[in-house]
């Protein structure tokens, strides 16, 4: 009896495991920082039939640590100009998700790279 609920106990750890680490790999990532400088490249795209309009940004995003990434991610609507954002970056899917954030926020070695590139 004991056997098979060591066997049990052992599956669920192995089966939680492999769901943990399919998840960081698919969604996990690193916290980045940008700026929002100009408009985004507009892009008509085509859904189910229906038209819709995409914005598309291209920048050096930093790490709180001041390390630089580009990256490139996409918004349904323009940004608003001069806004501050939080970007999580996976390394396989590039930009997974955006947050505006306040100036405070931001990490103050993200920050000095952010101005020093505007």
């Amino acid at each position: 009896m004991k056997k098979i609920l060591f066997g049990i106990i052992a599956l669920i750890l192995v089966v939680g495991g492999a769901g943990f680490a399919w998840y960081k790999v698919s969604y996990g990532g690193g916290t980045y920082y940008v700026q929002i400088t100009k408009d985004g490249k507009e892009q008509q795209d085509t859904a189910n039939g229906q038209k819709y309009t995409r914005y598309s940004y291209q920048m050096n995003a930093y790490k709180k640590d001041g390390k630089e990434k580009k990256v490139e991610f996409t918004a349904d609507h323009n940004l608003r100009k001069e806004a501050y954002l939080e970007l999580k970056v996976n390394s396989v899917k590039g930009v997974t998700s955006w947050e505006e954030v306040k100036k405070a926020e931001v990490p103050k070695e993200a920050l000095k790279k952010i101005n020093s590139n505007s």
